[in-house]
């Protein structure tokens, strides 16, 4: 049995942990979308025995296949004859400046004929013409003659053997083209190369003389067919434009639209003014009649200067007989004479005073009249310029239409006149047949030994194909590199998941020895079976830092009360993670417990020498204490183990009861740190229910063995759990060089290589 310590293992810790949540995946920036050139090299790193192996089995073999195909190629011999296609004398010059004149493109003076060379001269199109000489049309007749003395021979023969080239020189570092044209024909039988030239020579010189011709005049009778039709429709698209002119008065569309806008916005602001004076009169005309209806006239003469001066006289007579007329009445009656003679008085200004009034309203109604005679008139010259302007659009479209189909047939008429042109005086000039200006003839190296040619360049294939098997070998590299989908480095895997790198395990192979030492010695014993002084393995420096650091990076995040150490799939190392660092951490003076909770197929017990006895299945199914299931690593006074216990069929059901729950606040409360080693999480619910239940979980990633697949569908089901998941500890690290800091300065490292990687070095 398990000994056990004096003092209780679950008494409550004074100290208080304050648990501060912790995000999924850490924000981190989204690196663009650029080329890894540090992939690339690693991939060529790893992939280089591969890529050199496929490469250089293509490029032997390739290789040997060119050599051998080009040993059984027959010698070959090529000849040849130059014909001149051109006049060499100024006769060129001249009929090419005469057909430019009378197309009417260029202009010819004194100088240009001066300037004008050889090689600006050409009358002939030399690359079609090239392809009308070696066109079926040609060439079958002379097969039909060359299979009489040589019956084998096929239209594809001759093609391929065949070759036509203009003769060029360089001048000022250019190349420019002379008017000889080349024959040249290939064949092992030199005897065979002069007959066919000899054939190829006659019926070449017979195209020149006739069958130029007859296209040409040909394409001049064309021409002359379609001159009258294009003639007719430039008349009459030219009356029809003359027709709308005349019709509408557009001789320039552009300059009348304007005009036309320009009188209907003149037209436009009048109208808008002469309704204002109209309405201001008609105001004042109903303000003097209301005025004039009271019978008081006299503001209708004070409403101008002009009537004040008129009216002032009678104002200021009716003025004075009314303060009069007050006065008197103070001492006389109404009915008195002396008052009558007032008031009559009085009436007859007022009348005299009111037909003035009359006459000024009158003069202001005629005013009205006017305003409203010129609004009238305004607006029907308004009326008659919107329908002007809503018919132009129409007469604007049609106007342009006909300009541009007249262009379109003006520029048609004059392309086929010039055509015409150009084709009677090639035509004239067709009436000379080509020059012979050398024989048909072998080529030779020096007198009388013919030059030998083979089909091929053996050493140019040969390194063609060297190239392509290397860029084939390259791309079957990176093709394994594609489907061998792990992990290489822990960079890759932070790129790929945008997790945290928490930590970097490098490579200890002496470790599984150690476990499997205990292993075995638990198969034999029931009880405790590691002894304290059992020897512990010779760990190397650099190995127990990585989880120091590995420790000192979880207790940072500040959450590292309960946590869950897991992987993707079996493998992975999750089990020696856990146990490493929960010796580190009790190793730093903290109360931690190893819980083994995979309740499958538990195996942890045996990598710690320590039995299965009773577990945490035994204590989720029955009353038992703490203290009768939970053992002390003998090795390590602050660690403590908890087993799985007894293998069950459904440890979900388990997992996620209450009673699990009540554990896990117990396990947080008696110890600093509490560590779960639960299966590989695809596939299986265990480790999430666990890693949602804790403070986080820890994603152990085996690099070369991990598959990214696994990895990733592990992560997303995390998500869904609601578990935190705190970063990933990228294990079996290799290709590191130890930390200079850790080794021994008098002498080499007995360690393998491990600490920092290559890339990282400062």
């Amino acid at each position: 049995m398990t000994s056990k310590p004096d003092y209780p293992f679950f008494a409550p810790q004074s100290s208080e942990y304050s648990l501060s949540p912790s995000a999924l995946i850490p924000g981190q920036k989204e690196e663009e979308n650029s080329l890894d050139l540090a992939w690339l090299f690693s991939v060529f790193r790893r992939r280089l025995w591969i890529m050199a192996l496929v490469a250089s089995v293509l490029a032997v073999s390739t290789g040997a296949l060119i050599v051998v195909e080009s040993k059984k190629e027959e010698e070959a011999f090529k000849g040849s004859f130059q014909v001149l296609v051109e006049p060499v004398t100024v006769e060129g010059r001249l009929a090419r400046l005469s057909l430019l004149a009378q197309s009417g493109t260029h202009t010819t003076t004194a100088t240009e004929l001066s300037k004008e060379g050889v090689g600006r001269s050409d009358l002939l199109d030399y690359e079609t013409q090239i392809r009308v000489l070696k066109s079926p049309k040609i060439l079958e007749p002379l097969v039909e003659k060359i299979k009489e003395q040589y019956p084998n021979i096929q239209m594809g023969d001759l093609i391929t053997n065949l070759t036509l080239q203009r003769i060029k020189y360089e001048k000022d570092g250019k190349f420019e083209g002379t008017k000889i044209l080349e024959v040249i024909y290939g064949d092992a039988d030199r005897e065979k190369i002069i007959f066919i030239l000899e054939q190829v020579k006659a019926a070449y010189l017979e195209y020149s003389l006739e069958e130029r011709l007859n296209s040409l005049n040909k394409g001049i009778d064309h021409i002359d067919e379609q001159l009258p039709q294009l003639e007719g429709r430039v008349d009459d698209l030219q009356k029809q434009l003359q027709q709308l002119r005349e019709r509408y008065h557009v001789n320039y569309p552009e300059e009348t639209a304007k005009d036309l806008a320009a009188q209907a916005r003149t037209l436009s602001t009048q109208r808008i003014g002469t309704q204002a004076l109209l309405e201001e009169a008609r105001a004042n005309y109903a303000s003097l009649k209301k005025q004039l209806d009271s019978g008081n006239p006299i503001p209708l003469l004070l409403q101008s200067v002009q009537t004040q001066q008129a009216y002032n006289v009678l104002i200021s007579q009716l003025q004075a007989i009314e303060a009069k007329i007050a006065t008197e009445s103070a001492q006389f009656k109404d009915e008195s004479p002396r008052m009558q003679v007032l008031f009559e008085r009085q009436e007859n200004l007022k009348r005299t005073l009111t037909q003035e009034a009359n006459k000024i309203l009158a003069s202001v109604a005629v005013k009205i009249r006017d305003l409203e005679a010129q609004v009238d008139y305004i607006q029907a010259t308004e009326r008659e310029l919107q329908n002007r302007l809503d018919t132009f659009p129409r007469v604007l479209r049609t106007y342009t239409d006909l300009e541009r189909d007249l262009s379109v047939a003006a520029e048609s008429l004059k392309t086929f006149l010039e055509k015409r042109e150009g084709l009677q005086l090639d035509a004239s000039q067709s009436d000379i047949p080509w020059m012979l200006i050398q024989e048909p003839k072998i080529w030779q190296i020096a007198e009388g030994i013919p030059m030998s040619f083979k089909g091929g360049n053996a050493k140019r294939q040969v390194a063609i194909a060297f190239i392509l098997a290397s860029l084939f070998g390259v791309g079957v590299g990176f093709v394994v590199e594609i489907l061998h989908a792990v992990y290489h480095t822990p960079e890759e895997i932070k790129r790929a998941t945008k997790l945290r790198l928490l930590g970097s395990i490098p490579t200890f192979k002496k470790l599984k020895r150690y476990e499997k030492k205990l292993e075995k010695l638990a198969s034999k014993d029931r009880v405790l079976i590691v002894p304290s002084d059992f020897p512990k393995p010779n760990y190397p420096p650099v190995y127990l830092e990585s989880f120091r650091s590995l420790y000192t990076n979880i207790d940072l995040l500040g959450t590292s009360r309960s946590l869950v150490i897991g992987s993707a799939a079996p493998g992975d190392g999750k089990s020696t993670i856990a146990r490493q660092l929960a010796e580190t951490a009790a190793a730093m003076d903290r109360r931690v417990l190893l819980v083994d909770a995979d309740l499958r197929k538990p195996q942890l017990h045996l990598r710690l020498g320590l039995q299965n006895n009773l577990g945490l299945s035994d204590i989720l199914q029955s009353d038992l204490s703490l203290n009768d299931v939970i053992q002390q690593f003998p090795l390590e006074e602050n660690l403590f183990f908890l087993c799985a216990g007894q293998a069950i069929i459904d440890p979900v059901k388990l997992l996620s009861s209450a009673k699990m729950q009540h554990l896990s606040e117990q396990f947080q409360g008696f110890f600093d740190l509490v560590l779960y080693n639960v299966p590989p999480l695809v596939g299986l619910a265990d480790g999430h229910i666990l890693a949602a239940k804790s403070d986080g979980i820890i994603l152990v990633v085996r690099l070369e063995k991990t598959d990214r697949g696994l990895l990733n569908k592990a992560i997303e089901n995390l998500k869904i759990s609601g578990a935190s998941v705190l970063g990933f500890v990228a294990n079996n690290v290799k290709n590191y060089v130890p930390v200079p800091y850790l080794l021994p300065r008098d002498r080499p490292s007995r360690f393998p290589r491990l600490g920092i990687p290559k890339g990282n070095k400062r």
